[in-house]
């Protein structure tokens, strides 16, 4: 299927992209670089040139009833969502409202906190949420589900937002690796299953915000046997599979069963890479998030031992493809575009900044991808 294709929430003029923004994004004193349309992207709201003012823009939007958003266009978007009045933490909250996320993730969350288990924990009830995780791969921008995943999360929310992350991993590469959309339904289901033995553990140990003692570690990495306990009999095996494995390596190293090379099944070896990824780009209070581009380089150095390269190489391929030709964030506080991502060093990509074409260093460096643009 085509992941770049339009999503449906836009609309354009004349061939340019409009977004949609909420509308408290704006602030007195805003000089507008361009129109601004009302929620529907059809109907002129303030001309380019114009300054805004709080009172007249509430006049305005005052004839379009509860409906808080307007549409601009991508530029414009970009210079908002950019800007020292927009915070980090609200522009990602209007992405992940946007996106559906948010929703997703509290559905999954409100599932987690239940222990009648025999009553939701089987495909019947779950597939109408994988249905809609699916429907995200299928609708949205690749790099804006990134967005999603890659911002750093508060500690109580852990476990739902690495359930789902790695759901929504998992079902990328099942795309980008061809198969059916069984294949893609089963390997997102994994992928919001592969941790529910957490469920299990005592919460002083899941959500310590320290380094874990050794004992509680002990503890900790029995949770993949508690998935397995809990999967088994009432999901297909490669699902209960990869709940059980995917902290197993192809070299006989991994836990809790020590199994090598063939026995590590397909489904526990995708789901391998996505846990990793998205427990390398979170943060908690003793380790500090990473950009993707970083994380990029820790695969291919082969950091994370026992993974299966093949699989490897090729959610690397496609990564570097996502993030190609997109805006970002610059240390210096102005935007550029990722021209090429070295496979090698990806942490240091070439930049087109204005006129300037030049590959990022210590002093000059990507401080966040964004979703808009590209």
């Amino acid at each position: 299927m085509d992941r770049e294709k339009e999503r449906p929430e836009e609309y354009r003029i004349k061939g340019r992209r409009l977004q949609t923004l909420p509308a408290e994004f704006l602030w007195d004193g805003l000089i507008l670089r361009d129109d601004i349309f009302n929620h529907t992207g059809q109907v002129l709201l303030l001309p380019k040139g114009e300054t805004i003012t709080r009172d007249r823009l509430e006049k305005l939007m005052g004839f379009y009833g509860d409906n808080r958003n307007i549409m601009v266009y991508e530029e414009t978007y970009l210079e908002i969502m950019t800007d020292e009045h927009t915070s980090p933490e609200a522009r990602q909250k209007m992405m992940e409202n946007h996106t559906g996320y948010t929703r997703l993730q509290k559905n999954i969350g409100d599932l987690f906190e239940r222990r009648d288990y025999d009553t939701w924990l089987n495909s019947a009830k779950l597939a109408p949420l994988i249905r809609e995780v699916a429907s995200k791969l299928e609708n949205l921008d690749p790099v804006m589900i990134l967005s999603c995943i890659n911002f750093p999360r508060p500690m109580d929310e852990g476990l739902q937002r690495h359930s789902l992350n790695v759901a929504l991993l998992n079902g990328m590469q099942a795309e980008w690796l061809a198969l059916d959309p069984d294949d893609v339904n089963t390997l997102v289901l994994a992928g919001l299953l592969h941790d529910i033995g957490k469920t299990m553990i005592p919460e002083e140990i899941l959500n310590a915000p320290r380094r874990l003692t050794e004992g509680e570690l002990a503890v900790m990495r029995r949770h993949p046997v508690y998935s397995d306990e809990l999967l088994v009999g009432k999901f297909d095996d490669n699902v209960r599979m990869a709940a059980r494995h995917h902290h197993e390596k192809l070299d006989g190293t991994g836990y809790p069963d020590g199994i090598s090379g063939d026995e590590v099944g397909a489904c526990a070896r995708i789901t391998a890479i996505s846990d990793i990824y998205d427990a390398m780009v979170s943060a908690r209070s003793y380790k500090g998030a990473r950009l993707p581009l970083d994380v990029f380089d820790m695969f291919y150095r082969g950091d994370f031992d026992g993974l299966d390269r093949n699989l490897v190489m090729t959610f690397l391929k496609n990564m570097r493809e996502r993030y190609t030709n997109r805006q970002v964030l610059m240390s210096d506080g102005r935007r550029g575009e990722i021209l090429f991502i070295p496979i090698n060093d990806a942490e240091h990509p070439i930049i087109r900044q204005g006129d300037d074409v030049r590959q990022t260093d210590e002093d000059w460096y990507c401080k966040e991808i964004l979703a808009a643009g590209g």
